[in-house]
């Protein structure tokens, strides 16, 4: 059974995000159509390399069907939290991410904070194709023996690339990323926690968003990453996204991923609601 204070967390946070892209909403436009680099992707959200142009704000749902970690039965993760960016001088974007995250894991669940990732990318070149580097930097927030977190700090640099046409909005990056060893689920596995031999791993991404009318689009994602672990599988997965451009500075989107290896969600289910002025 799910605990009611990580429903009270996650309605309280639901309604933060309401109260802060409703206000967004109601801004003045600062244009009768969005620019493409408002069009932000879903899942490659901060290894794309457009920038916002002012303030982002996001509260995201997802529900994810995971493998059976520990043979009892399937196992489920249910996230709600907030994507924050901003750029406070041209070219540069500064933000991150966290969840308050509840995992069933058959006859028991834990829930808590998840860990939390912050990140930077500088656009160096934008016409007529937009390049930008970046790194990102996971911070042990979550409670690694309640598989929550890893209790280490990751490092992770990245390359981007971004096209927006008139009929589609293409992005694509490549980087890798520093995996410390952990020791993880001392409270979740029986006999103990498990270790794990951190690997620097690769990941590769792209996407393209095709607008459907002025205010609607759909989008289709790909997300690779070789072993992050030693004990661990790639990911991969594939997400299809709906978009409804609400007005300049509200989007509401969602998507439905399926992946294709053992570290990937089976499924996942994504709602979001992004206020960007």
């Amino acid at each position: 059974m799910r605990s009611s204070a990580f429903r009270d967390r996650s309605c309280s946070l639901l309604t933060f995000a309401l109260v802060v892209v409703g206000g967004a909403a109601a801004l003045p436009a600062r244009a009768q159509d969005l620019a493409g680099d408002e069009r932000r992707f879903i899942q490659i959200f901060i290894e794309d390399a457009a920038i916002v142009e002012n303030v982002w704000i996001e509260g995201q749902f997802r529900w994810q069907d995971l493998d059976d970690l520990l043979g009892r039965g399937a196992d489920d993760r249910l996230a709600v939290g907030p994507i924050l960016a901003f750029s406070p001088i041209d070219n540069l974007e500064v933000g991150g991410r966290f969840d308050l995250v509840d995992v069933d894991f058959g006859p028991s669940s834990e829930s808590g904070i998840s860990d939390t990732t912050v990140y930077a990318k500088w656009q160096f070149f934008r016409n007529p194709i937009e390049f930008s580097v970046g790194g990102e930097l996971t911070l042990p927030t979550g409670d690694e023996d309640d598989l929550l977190g890893t209790g280490e700090v990751d490092v992770a640099v990245f390359g981007a690339v971004r096209k927006n046409l008139a009929e589609a909005y293409l992005t694509g990056h490549m980087g890798f990323r520093v995996n410390s060893d952990s020791d993880v689920g001392a409270s979740v596995f029986p006999g103990g926690a498990r270790s794990l031999d951190g690997k620097t791993s690769i990941f590769l991404g792209g996407a393209a968003m095709f607008p459907l009318r002025e205010r609607w689009a759909v989008s289709g994602e790909l997300t690779v990453e070789t072993e992050r672990y030693e004990q661990t599988d790639s990911a991969v997965e594939l997400l299809a996204g709906g978009y409804w451009f609400a007005s300049d500075n509200l989007t509401l989107r969602a998507g439905v991923g399926l992946g294709f290896a053992d570290a990937s969600p089976d499924l996942e289910v994504v709602f979001a609601i992004a206020g960007h002025f």
